[in-house]
């Protein structure tokens, strides 16, 4: 016994032959996904991105908290500090206070680099209520930092690009390639604190 569906005035009546057919089922498949690719894509809400400043270092690009972030100028005159570790740059003066510039590949063991063009400098400073509440310093950058919005699920754990030693402190990488640095954990580490005296 042949079904046939009305599929209303003027239009063509299908048998379970039509249905059940490759081309039919095709062309419902495809005519779906056409009109979902025209609904609206879910608003991303606020609380759902990562607020980063990005910056390059080396061939590689590097985000931090921007909310740690209090300010950025371009690399002027730096004094250096004998007995001071290789990752320690020197001393920078902001307005007549004195901070360590640090270069955070060298800490984070990335392999060394040429002296970049354009440096600039991130003044840094831990969370209020974090572990390292107190430490402000300038981390060094090889070029213009920007602001990125980032949405959470875009952000994916691990890096096969950064060494053992930097795993612990990378939060996880995006699909082009955006190192986010856990920026609390390395302003909290120990080994950024000078001990030596002159």
């Amino acid at each position: 016994m042949t079904q046939h569906m009305d599929k209303g005035p003027g239009m063509k009546q299908l048998d379970l032959a039509d249905i059940n057919s490759e081309e039919y089922v095709l062309r419902v498949l495809d005519q779906r996904a056409r009109e979902l690719a025209r609904l609206p894509a879910a608003e991303v809400r606020r609380d759902d991105l990562l607020h980063l400043m990005a910056f390059p270092m080396g061939d590689e690009r590097y985000a931090v908290d921007i909310n740690m972030v209090l300010e950025i100028q371009p690399l002027g005159i730096k004094t250096t500090v004998p007995c001071t570790p290789a990752f320690v740059i020197g001393v920078v003066n902001i307005r007549g206070q004195i901070f360590s510039l640090v270069d955070l590949a060298r800490f984070i063991g990335l392999p060394k680099r040429p002296d970049p063009p354009s440096p600039h400098m991130l003044l840094v400073k831990g969370s209020e209520n974090g572990p390292a509440a107190r430490m402000e310093l300038c981390i060094l950058t090889d070029g213009v930092p920007e602001v990125v919005l980032l949405p959470v699920r875009e952000l994916h754990v691990g890096s096969a690009t950064v060494s053992a030693k930097a795993q612990e402190y990378v939060k996880g990488v995006t699909n082009d390639m955006l190192t986010v640095l856990d920026l609390e954990r390395i302003l909290a580490d120990p080994g950024l604190v000078i001990h030596e005296e002159v």
